[in-house]
């Protein structure tokens, strides 16, 4: 296994054979961002008018898709050879920047404004589902890492903790682009789903919060979801209901090095090879604390900062997942999809059904 520095140099091995690719791939995270935002990247200057994704039905459906999920289905359908390089780069290297400033997202003040009921709440459904995920995939005789690669992507944050897990266990490609696929699509329908759910199951401002952000796979789906809750008649949660999903994605690293601890037993006999938590990982965290410190000791500029650093993270996910696209074998990822969608499902359900039972229990 290659060591820090490794890693950290393979950033730096990019030549002409990605350019092409690397180049298509911002092309189209610019045109995701266009017709789901109305910006050329998250958090930029309003090209088309705001009311657009307000009043014209495609737009507004496009709105709720999001600029990420709308990069990876356009890329799906792209299959072309100098693209490839360029792709791959990016659904890997530019994928793990992303991640690594997404830890700007998860600062003490906003973690500390979540309740400990519905922390608590948050805490035992993920590790639930996580461990739900692993036990009825054994079951139904499914492969170990596309267990592993669906329960964290259901459990913490959809597509990115699917894709950092995957790098952590060395999951098969095939399984963790059908889970990716999987992911985005259910991730999409929650934003109807849940929010339904949540005013028909006439939630309290504070049950919805929970179970907005404790149920959603995508911190995009989130925003979304919160907006519809609020629409059909309830309380204004968007807010708290991020600061749950953020509490999810602060596990990433705890997880992430849960597996890799499960996998060195798993293959101790046959591999001296011991995996180790990834870099980018280390770094999410790092930078983390670092924004916590940085709002705690000058507020204004921090936020400041903060919200170039989150905007930043979201776009440069955009142009990742367009390369995740790229990569993906079409039709290999339907026919593995085909397989693993009855499961995930389920996996998300039981997700959902807990969270059910713990709010009403606890919330």
């Amino acid at each position: 296994m290659s060591s820090y520095k490794e890693d950290f140099l393979a950033y730096f091995s990019i030549g002409k054979s990605h350019l092409a690719g690397i180049l298509f791939c911002c092309a189209v995270a610019l045109l995701a961002f266009l017709l789901t935002r109305g910006t050329l990247f998250d958090g930029g200057m309003q090209i088309l008018p705001a009311e657009l994704f307000l009043t014209n039905p495609v737009f507004v459906f496009l709105s709720k898709v999001g600029p990420i999920v709308f990069a990876l289905i356009v890329c799906l359908f792209i299959n072309v050879k100098c693209f490839k390089a360029g792709g791959s780069y990016a659904g890997k290297f530019i994928l793990r920047l992303a991640i690594i400033l997404m830890g700007a997202r998860v600062t003490a003040d906003v973690l500390m404004t979540a309740s400990l009921p519905g922390v608590i709440s948050i805490l035992c459904v993920l590790a639930a589902t996580i461990f739900f995920a692993m036990k009825f995939g054994k079951l139904l005789k499914k492969p170990w890492d596309a267990c592993a690669v669906t329960g964290s992507g259901t459990g913490i944050c959809g597509v990115s903790a699917a894709l950092s897990v995957a790098s952590v266990i060395n999951a098969e490609q095939k399984y963790v682009h059908a889970v990716v696929g999987i992911i985005s699509l259910l991730g999409l329908a929650g934003v109807f789903i849940i929010p339904l759910l949540a005013f028909g199951f006439d939630m309290t401002a504070a049950q919805a919060e929970v179970f907005i952000g404790g149920t959603l796979h995508e911190i995009g789906n989130v925003i979304p979801a919160a907006e519809l809750y609020t629409a059909l008649g309830g309380a204004d949660v968007a807010a708290l209901a991020l600061a749950y999903k953020m509490i999810r994605v602060a596990m990433l690293v705890v997880v992430a090095a849960v597996f890799a601890h499960l996998v060195r037993k798993r293959f101790a006999k046959e591999t001296a090879e011991k995996p180790r938590l990834q870099g980018f990982l280390i770094l999410f965290v790092a930078v983390a604390a670092l924004m916590s410190l940085f709002i705690l000791l000058a507020p204004e500029a921090g936020r400041a900062v903060q919200g170039v650093l989150i905007n930043t993270s979201v776009t440069l996910l955009t142009i990742a997942m367009a390369g995740v696209g790229l990569s993906m074998n079409l039709k290999e990822t339907f026919a593995v999809g085909k397989t693993l969608l009855p499961f995930a499902s389920a996996v998300w359900l039981v997700q959902i059904i807990l969270m059910l039972v713990f709010i009403k229990l606890f919330v």
